[in-house]
């Protein structure tokens, strides 16, 4: 699992319980990208220069990631509510 520099920078803004609820689920996606699981919906967001991009959502946080092989690489996580507006 790969982590920008602006997905790290959110996660050490979070709360402990928060950060360590968040990890929990990042940890699961290295074993299964794709497939949701209860308080994990995966949404396939599309196509973005080239590449998948999917969302994932724990509670009112959003993860966006691209899987490369079978690596999984996370751009950003954000709060709900900000928007897909990048992905246009």
């Amino acid at each position: 699992m790969l982590l920008s520099d602006e997905a790290l920078a959110f996660l050490r803004s979070l709360e402990t319980r928060q950060r360590d609820r968040v990890l929990d689920h990042l940890k699961a996606l290295e074993t299964d990208p794709f497939r949701a699981r209860p308080r994990a919906d995966i949404k396939n967001c599309g196509r973005h220069h080239g590449q998948t991009f999917y969302r994932l959502r724990v509670g009112d946080f959003r993860v966006v990631y691209v899987v490369e092989g079978r690596q999984v690489k996370v751009t950003e996580i954000f709060r709900r509510g900000r928007g897909y507006r990048w992905l246009e």
